[in-house]
């Protein structure tokens, strides 16, 4: 889920704004069916019925995350600018990427910490990846990434047990590699059986700016 909305944040929707409403699970499910009747129902509310109306009408223009009792939004600068005016007694936080953050290759994804501290490459197998590799290839990249454990981490359990010789079949999965120098080997013995690797870039210098209230 959070490599999903970093994704969200810094490729597409480079705002971010948050509001405290205790309400806010009455929004759950957030179908347009659910939020008119919601607006039917609760029409002593205005705050509600501006949420809602704002929802509908802008759903294609942004995503947006209801969390606890946080309402979490992902919107280019003017939708930011609506909600902080629209909602300003609720406004809790908001933050803006960096312009030099948003030039993003593909599958490359900014994040706060790359997974599990240290793994900046996530490999994706393809479906039915038995049937793209050779066991000889299957069993050269098991030992390859067995004996460099340092290096690499298989904890996609059905992952493991492909390439670990448990089963004899794999219908996609993932798997980490810490260096460039590994990611290439990795690449000569398993590259046709390979959908695609995500490179998570670490945002040390904060590649992100607060708007203060």
């Amino acid at each position: 889920m959070r490599k999903h909305h970093n994704k969200l944040y810094y490729d597409k929707f480079v705002y971010k704004t948050v509001f405290k409403m205790p309400a806010s699970l009455m929004f759950y499910p957030t179908t347009d069916q659910y939020l008119i009747s919601l607006k039917e129902k609760w029409k002593g509310l205005p705050d509600l019925t501006r949420l809602a109306n704002f929802i509908i009408n802008n759903r294609k223009k942004m995503k947006f995350r209801i969390q606890d009792k946080h309402a979490i939004f992902y919107t280019n600068k003017s939708l930011a600018q609506e909600l902080i005016d629209g909602f300003w007694h609720f406004w809790y936080d908001a933050t803006e990427v960096d312009i030099n953050a948003r030039v993003l290759k593909k599958n490359q994804v900014i994040c706060k910490r790359i997974p599990h501290g240290k793994y900046p490459y996530q490999v994706h197998l393809k479906k039915d990846t038995h049937q793209y590799l050779e066991d000889k290839d299957r069993d050269a990249l098991w030992n390859i990434l067995r004996n460099n454990e340092n290096d690499c981490l298989v904890s996609h359990r059905y992952v493991y047990d492909y390439l670990s010789g448990k089963t004899k079949f794999c219908y996609e999965g993932y798997f980490y590699v810490k260096e460039q120098k590994m990611l290439t080997m990795v690449n000569l013995l398993a590259g046709t059986s390979i959908k695609k690797i995500v490179n998570f870039i670490e945002d040390k210098n904060g590649s992100h700016k607060e708007i203060k209230r």
